[in-house]
């Protein structure tokens, strides 16, 4: 059983005690709680525990949600590249009881981003299996395909089929524009054309179809989060910090 010092009056996330290694900045333990739905069989949320520690060099390091049993909920493996301006995401892994992991994988995007928040990190970078590009897509995750062959097979597969739905008409319209135009530099049409794949993401998502057959992903690709991205969306963060109880808040530059 995990012995925890959290009292109900705990400080701001500023007040916070962080640990250096190399100097990069470590949160202690976070205490938050699980995000248990109607439909598992409970409505009273659990506690967890977010940590973060060294890996096997001084670039790497593991995320970990356990439960208050230390039982290990989810984990995930972060690395620094480009002198330390890129967070990359090698890996996000939950367990497969749905009870257990409610809410273990956004958990873990909320101590990523913490982590690049406090180590003022440029962006963080990961490759995301086709099934879960959905969940990465709600955080804000961007798709970088950077090969236009690539993305134009990714387009035409998921976007053009959808053209007699009248949710996705503008998107539609666009892809067919962009696969039509030949006057765009091929860093125009890569930019644009992942542009309209987010688009298309984010518009799913609020469709609540990502779990739809016709909607899945079979091949994955390479997602971004920058930090800028992260500040311009900081309302929608901060609520889910809340949500989680994760006692952390992004502020604006100028608070």
């Amino acid at each position: 059983m995990r012995i925890n010092h959290y009292y109900k009056n705990q400080p701001t996330f500023a007040q916070l005690h962080f640990r250096k290694f190399n100097n990069f900045n470590m949160f202690n333990d976070i205490k938050c709680k699980t995000a248990i739905k109607k439909d598992f069989g409970q409505n009273n949320p659990k506690d967890y525990f977010l940590t973060i520690e060294n890996s096997y060099t001084p670039d790497e390091f593991v995320l970990e949600v356990e439960d208050i049993e230390l039982n290990s909920i989810g984990k995930s493996q972060i690395s620094l590249k480009n002198n330390n301006k890129t967070l990359y995401n090698d890996s996000i892994d939950v367990s497969k009881n749905r009870l257990k992991n409610a809410g273990a994988g956004t958990i873990m995007h909320l101590g990523h981003i913490i982590t690049m928040m406090e180590n003022n990190i440029d962006k963080i970078e990961l490759y995301s299996l086709g099934q879960a590009v959905y969940f990465h897509s709600k955080f804000k995750f961007e798709p970088i395909i950077k090969n236009t062959n690539d993305l134009r097979d990714c387009l035409q597969l998921n976007i053009l089929p959808k053209m007699n739905d009248k949710r996705f008409e503008g998107i539609v319209q666009k892809t067919k524009e962009w696969l039509n135009n030949e006057t765009l530099s091929d860093s125009e049409k890569i930019n644009k054309g992942n542009k309209i794949l987010y688009d298309y993401l984010q518009t799913v998502n609020k469709q609540k179809l990502n779990h739809d057959d016709e909607f899945q992903f079979w091949i994955g690709f390479d997602m971004i989060l920058t930090k800028d991205k992260v500040m311009k969306n900081k309302d929608f963060f901060n609520k889910l910090f809340e949500k989680y109880d994760i006692d952390y808040q992004i502020k604006a530059l100028d608070d």
